[in-house]
This record gives C-alpha cells, structure tokens and sequence, in this order.
C-alpha cells in the first residue's frame, strides 16, 4: 500500500494537479487506488467541475470526502487531495444521498452493497446536513458489522449563528458525485488488509454528575438540550465557569468540554450553538437517561496521548495513515497546534489529515459522533509468500512474466532483488551467537556492495551522468566529514548519496536522455523520481534512513521544491547535504542538454543558492572544498 498527499491553494492548482496523480498512478504499482478529498471554499459547482476532471484522466480511482475546515491545516481556502494505492481490491465507495428522516432507506442501501463485499475491515463515512440522525445510521451499522472500524466526519457547515444555521454551496459529502445532504461511504475490505484505529481524547472527566432534560427542537446537530440541572443549558456555562455566550465563548470553554460516558467510552461534547431560549444543540445524539459532566486537560496531557498514540500507530507499521481531528483540539492548542500531528507526520509525512465538524470513531457500537478527539486510522497490507516460479511478487503486488511480451519491468526487478538481498541479511542475522561478530561483518560488505552496483546501474540509465551517484556519494560524505558528524553518520550519508536517484528507475530512458527541452508532462514525470525511489527504498527495513536521501534532494531551502515543498530545517539534514553535492556535479558534468559549466561558474551559482536553494552552512562548506580545488580535480573523484 503506497501514499501521497497533494495540497492546492486553488481550484485552478489542483485542476492542474490532476496530471500528477495520473503519472503516480502509471508508475506505482497498485491494483487498486482512491482518493480522500477534503475542501474549503470551493463552492459545490466548483467541485463538479474537479469530479468531471478527475472521471475524465483518473476514471478507475475511487474517492470520497467532503468539505472541510483547510483553514486549520493551510491557513486558507485550498483542497487537499490524498492518493491511496492496494496492491489488491481493497476500496468499494457507496454513495447515498438523502434527505433528514430517509436514514432507515440509507441504512437498508448501505447494507444491500456491503452484504456483496467479504473480509470488511473498516468503513470511512462523511456526510453532509447536521440534521441527519448519523448517530443511529452509525450505531446499527457498527452493530451489524462486528470488529469493524468507522471512521470519518461531517461536513463543514455554512455560517452557524443563534436560532438558524445557513446549509450554503460549500457544505456537501464527496462520493462519485457532490451533494448536500447524504452519505458517503467507503468500504475497505480485503483478506490480506489490516486496519488499526485509535480514538485519542486527553480530557478526564472533573466534577459532578449533572442530570439533563431534552426537547425536539430542531436547528442544528441531532440533540437539543434544554435543561442542565433544571436549569436553562446554557447557564451551566455561568454558574460553574463563569461564562456568557458571546464570540469568544468557544476560545473561553475548550479546554472544559462536556463530557459523556458512552458504555465505558468517554465522549467530550461541545455545543453547535443555542437559541433564545437558552436551549444548546448537540452534534450527538443523546438520552434522558444520559448524565454529563465536565472536564478538563492541558496541553501537556493531551499531547501525551497523541504521543502515546503515534508510538502505538508506529509499531502497527501503517503503510497508511488518515488523521480525523476536532477543530476544538485546534483552538485549544491555539499556536501549538501543530505538535500532535507532528508526531504522526513523522511515521508517515504523506498522511490525510481532515478537520469536520465532528469526527467520527466507532466499533462494536460504541463511540460514535465525538467532539475534541483525535482518530487516527492505520491501514496495511500482509505480504504475500515470495513466488519463485514464473510470477514475481513485489510489495503484495504480482507482475506476470506473460505480460508485456514476458519481459518484467526493471523496477519490479530492482525491487524483488532487494527484497531478497534483504531475506538474506536476516537470514545472516539469526545465525549463532558465536558467528554474530562474522556474519556482521559480512553483512555490511555485503550491503555496501549491494548499494554500490545499485548506484552504478541508477548511472547506467544515463550515458552522461556515468559515476554521478559515487561522486555525489563522496562529496556528501565529505561535507559531513568537515560539518563534524561523527564517522558512522558519514557512512550514512554516504549510502543515501549513492542511491539518492535510485527512483529514476522508474522513469523511461528517452525521458532521461532527451537532449532539448522537456515538456511539462515530461518534467511532472522527473519530477516523481524521489517520491519512487522513496518507495523502493521503503522496502529495506533494515536500513530505515537510506530513503531520507532520495526522498527530500529536490527540496529547497526556501521552500520551493519538491515534491513535498519542505523548507528550511524541516528538510532533513542528510537531504540538504546531498542536495548541495547533487547541484555542483550537475553543473561539473556533461549533460545531455548542456556541457559542464567552468569552476568560476558554478562557485558563483552555488554562492547564489545560498540560503534560497541550499542550507547555508552545507553551501559555504561546498564553497570551500571548490576554493581548495584549485585544479578542477574534485570530479574525478
């Protein structure tokens, strides 16, 4: 299972976009693919319009999502579009849309195309119209489908005032198509699949167990709450915090949501709005039987959790990662709230994070419809048992020596060796203590010279570049040498040199050695070469960091590269080292479009990149060595 974010500022740069999904999609493996899309601003004509592009270039990806706050993450309007890759069938969208009261009908359609599907695992729901009862739908749904994971959100409403709420253009679910009221499912099934899901709250229940009296008002969200202690709801605000209800009254209780305990499951609460009365109105649903109270947490507590959660995701080993989060954890965290998400980002920088107006977390019928909690959703595939006869097994997905006229493809040749070089190492590893000191020793040699005949067929592939990645690999090394990393770090550094291209693999010959200009389909196509050598290098487990170098040495210092747009100390460091020894053999080397530039040249292009395109502290070291370098003989090196 492979994944890959996309954020677009506008409707404009996603419809471009659209191009660089198609090219993910003809160069990574998968047999099947989705996508989560999540939107803020753009209007429900507008998200037509991005539908019909995507059924026109991307017709067999299935999709489901919905409005969102984009605010939270981007700091503005934009759509955020996450691609999902399955080596197997794993992904079946059902859409329903219906109105308020039609939610039996949705329920009995739902379960005519699940009961088609084995091996469910989880199922993402987002729908849109807070007055649907999504709490029942979600109940009998959980209950019926044992050991399943929900998940998912509702959309993001329009305006939300006292007394009225305004359903506008921006407020819809996302399926096959977009609507304004409904249901948006998506299945995730398969033998070999396996889904973790994490419900991470960090509030503790304070105070006392308060009695509540409801009424059928209906303005918003699917529980009117009329009395608090036979007392107006809203005054419970005043007694016990002292406070009214005004426009900062969100920024003066987020860090006291109402709590409720749903068999054994603590659910935080905060309320949609209120009307004259002094009536509050609650996403969930509730009961009369339902006691609330409050509760309380810092940051520090619940970032505990989220930390204590990420650990648990990490050891799952999610290929996938979706991250539902609550906009109260975010006006709680206020400049912090980045920190939790972080840690996520860290196991996988490619995750989905979507912010609704409520989350969803639900299984064997309890949770629900949550308020301040972040869910995290996990998903894997099992490997299949390596195929040494005619099929060649790669990363779960199996290629046909009798397709393409019995030719296998070299990336899934490249990536079947290294799987199996990495057999072999583990194989070395379990042997007997007394040969532990021998066979460690091997298998370093044996790994460098693995790495090192990788490199040199990477360079194969380009008749200009012959010794690039050995080159670019001794002059990482030496930068980190002279920064002051100690020896093992440099050897590191070294090995993601020699493999830092190794996604041009993916990219076909008459692309790479094309001798004029490139056309913009073409440079999309380079351009995914990190995001594929990343991939392949995921594979060896062994050697964790060897993927930093080909994933981020296209990124910039100011934040204009790619392909995640990374800046400053955000870019890892062993990336920012080859990035600036990856750029000086470039302009040292014949290239197919351009003979290789004088030494004054390139000194002056690099002092140039300083702080812009490069780290300043690897740039001037790089500077350095060419100063030092009075007879232009650091390429022969």
């Amino acid at each position: 299972m492979w994944q890959k974010n996309h954020t677009f500022h506008t409707l404009e740069q996603a419809l471009a976009g659209v191009k660089t999904l198609e090219s993910e999609l003809d160069i990574i493996p998968h047999q099947d693919a989705m996508l989560f899309i999540f939107a803020d601003g753009i209007n429900i004509n507008q998200m037509k319009k991005l539908l019909a592009v995507i059924d026109e270039k991307l017709p067999d990806v299935k999709r489901a999502g919905s409005s969102g706050f984009m605010n939270m993450m981007i700091g503005e309007t934009g759509i955020h579009m996450n691609l999902i890759l399955a080596d197997e069938p794993c992904f079946f969208p059902v859409e329903i849309p219906c109105e308020p009261e039609q939610e039996e009908s949705a329920v009995e359609k739902f379960f005519d195309e699940a009961n088609k599907i084995p091996d469910i695992k989880a199922v993402a729901v987002y729908y849109a119209n807070s007055l649907l009862d999504a709490s029942t739908v979600l109940k009998y749904i959980s209950t019926q489908l044992k050991k399943v994971n929900i998940f998912g959100m509702m959309a993001k409403l329009g305006k939300i005032f006292s007394d009225a709420v305004s359903y506008d253009e921006t407020s819809y679910a996302i399926g096959k198509n977009v609507f304004m009221s409904g249901f948006s499912f998506m299945i995730f099934a398969g033998e070999n699949l396996q889904v973790y899901m994490d419900s991470i709250l960090g509030w503790k229940a304070i105070g006392k167990e308060m009695q509540i009296s409801l009424c059928d008002k209906k303005i918003v969200g699917e529980c009117c709450v009329e009395k608090i202690e036979d007392r107006p709801a809203i005054e419970i605000y005043q007694k016990y915090l002292g406070v009214e209800w005004n426009e900062n009254f969100i920024m003066n209780i987020c860090e006291f949501p109402l709590m409720v305990n749903d068999d054994g499951m603590d659910v935080c609460m905060i309320p949609m709005t209120k009307n004259s009365e002094g009536d509050l109105f609650f996403l969930r649903k509730l009961t009369e039987k339902d006691t609330i109270r409050f509760s309380y947490a810092t940051h520090e507590e619940v970032l505990t959790e989220a930390k204590e959660g990420s650990d648990r995701m990490k050891q799952f080993e999610a290929d996938a990662v979706i991250l539902t989060r609550c906009g109260n954890r975010v006006v709680f965290f206020g400049e912090r709230s980045y920190l939790e998400y972080d840690f996520y980002k860290k196991i996988n920088p490619e995750l989905a994070i979507a912010y609704g107006h409520c989350e969803i977390s639900c299984s064997e019928g309890k949770g629900g419809i949550l308020n301040s909690a972040l869910v995290a959703v996990g998903f894997k595939e099992c490997k299949k048992e390596q195929n040494t006869n005619k099929n060649f097994t790669v990363n779960s997905y199996q290629y046909k020596a009798s397709d393409a006229g019995g030719i296998i493809p070299l990336p899934y040749r490249i990536s079947h060796f290294f799987s199996i070089m990495t057999d072999e190492l583990l194989h070395f590893q379990h042997h007997l203590e007394e040969e532990v000191e021998l066979k460690t020793r091997e298998n370093e040699s044996l790994s460098f010279h693995v790495v090192l005949t990788l490199a040199d067929a990477i360079d194969a592939k380009d008749k200009y570049t012959n010794g690039h990645s050995r080159r670019v690999a001794a002059y990482s090394r030496e930068i980190a040498k002279r920064a002051g990393y100690p020896l093992e770090r440099q050897d590191e550094i070294y090995m993601m040199g020699l493999l830092h291209d190794v996604g041009k693999i993916g990219i076909p010959d008459a692309v790479i050695n094309k001798p004029g200009r490139l056309t913009d389909e073409e440079f999309e196509r380079i351009k995914l070469h990190p995001t594929v050598g990343a991939h392949i290098l995921s594979n060896i487990k062994e050697m964790p960091k060897l993927a930093i170098g080909a994933h981020w040495h296209h990124e910039r210092f100011d934040g204009r590269g790619y392909p995640d747009g990374l800046s400053g100390h955000k870019i890892p460091e062993e990336a920012r080292i080859i990035a600036v020894s990856d750029a000086y053999d470039a302009m040292t080397s014949n290239r197919s479009y351009r003979n290789m530039m004088p030494q004054e040249k390139v000194r002056s292009e690099i002092e140039k990149g300083l702080g812009v395109q490069f780290d300043p502290r690897f740039a001037a070291i790089m500077l350095k060595m060419i100063d030092e370098d009075k007879e232009y003989g650091m390429t022969e090196k």
